[in-house]
């Protein structure tokens, strides 16, 4: 398996230097964060990822994935527009200063949402998107239950503090992770850094934004009271994309600290290492009383994941692991072999492989023929070699 080896070396991405670094002073203070890999997955840095605390603002990334919802339902479009009313033009907290009476598009209405955490649109998007805010809290509800945020909960749109009303720093980072898989086409309303309405600008409060943090994306920020300053980030950098989730800071100072150590935390200690792409030939596999000799074995997603900095490349083993004879007929994309990845002193992965094409029985006489070679090799081997 020399040849997975030298792939691994030319799809080689790393964070310099290539070291550990230690956890910066303000994380370390910190008791609520979560690093992802949105890719793979893999969770480089968490601490009280599944406790149930208050999401503040961060609550409205699940009122956008309704939106959107909405919108690729056709229910709505971003042109349509929208009566401002009472409970909205009323609503306290940040606000995009929507009046009583103001005709405003969903467009507009989103930007005020992610870019200002404007509890005023969250209430106009609700109203206006699901026919009313219950109904629209029940959708929320809904999605999270089949996105599978199984520490989530939710009372209003908005994030303010509400009996029952929850979420984990885990659900934050997987609704980031699908908010990008599921539309990835709306991704830019998460990294607006300012935004207007009726002469009043106002500044995006993603402290990754403020910073201009190198590859940032987007996210969004959360206060209340009881939730503390939080936040969701969002940060690519070549073939990497990770998720960090902060909460329960202090100040926004520390939160700002806290979420700029954890994602230079994620860049310095790992790495990631890329082999192969979505339906990628991994092996060509024998096959026994077939239609043809060999199968191409490939993957169904791209094979990638992280491992700490420090580690060596000789300390990665890959192997295509099958049990022998695989039989004709096989399917299309039938399961055939398993890709184990090793990692000495870290951990081991397993991926599935799957038959490329149908393969067919071979004819009598071709199995006649196959079923003759093999056993003139078992006699040759056994007198000869």
């Amino acid at each position: 398996m020399n040849y997975l080896i030298a792939l691994i070396s030319l799809f080689l991405f790393f964070a310099t230097p290539a070291r550990a670094e230690v956890m910066g002073k303000a994380l370390q203070e910190s008791q609520f964060y979560f690093l992802i890999d949105a890719d793979t997955k893999e969770v480089l840095l968490s601490k009280n990822a599944d406790i149930r605390i208050a999401p503040s603002s961060m609550t409205k990334l699940m009122t956008a994935y309704v939106v959107f919802d909405q919108i690729q339902k056709g229910k709505i479009s971003f042109d349509s527009q929208c009566l401002i009313g009472k409970d909205a033009w009323r609503k306290s907290g940040s606000s995009m200063f929507l009046n009583y009476g103001d005709v405003v598009s969903i467009d507009k209405l989103l930007q005020g949402l992610l870019a200002v955490s404007g509890n005023d649109a969250a209430i106009a998007l609700a109203e206006s998107s699901a026919g009313g805010i219950n109904n629209f809290v029940n959708l929320m509800n809904l999605r999270a239950r089949e996105l599978g945020l199984k520490n989530s909960q939710f009372r209003n749109p908005h994030g303010l503090n509400e009996e029952g009303h929850y979420m984990s720093l885990r659900d934050l980072a997987m609704l980031a992770i699908h908010l990008n898989q599921d539309f990835p086409q709306y991704s830019h309303y998460f990294g607006i850094p300012e935004f207007t309405y009726h002469n009043i600008t106002q500044h995006n409060r993603n402290p990754l934004i403020k910073e201009n943090y190198d590859g940032v994306v987007g996210g969004k920020t959360g206060h209340t009271n009881e939730g503390g300053y939080g936040v969701v980030g969002i940060v690519k950098r070549n073939h990497r994309r990770l998720i960090a989730v902060v909460n329960k800071s202090k100040t926004p100072k520390q939160r700002s600290a806290a979420l700029i150590d954890l994602f230079d935390y994620g860049f310095h200690n790992y790495k990631k290492l890329v082999l192969f792409g979505k339906n990628h030939t991994v092996a060509q596999l024998p096959i026994w009383l077939g239609s043809k000799s060999k199968v191409d074995a490939v993957t169904d997603q791209e094979i990638s994941f992280n491992i700490p900095s420090d580690r060596p490349l000789d300390a990665v083993s890959v192997k295509v692991k099958y049990k022998k004879p695989i039989y004709a007929p096989l399917k299309s994309h039938e399961k055939i072999a398993d890709l184990v990845i090793e990692i000495k002193g870290y951990k081991n992965l397993s991926y599935p492989l799957f038959a490329k094409e149908e393969i067919d029985k071979a004819g009598p006489l071709k199995r006649i023929t196959q079923i003759l070679r093999y056993k003139i090799r078992i006699f040759y081997n056994k007198f000869f070699s």
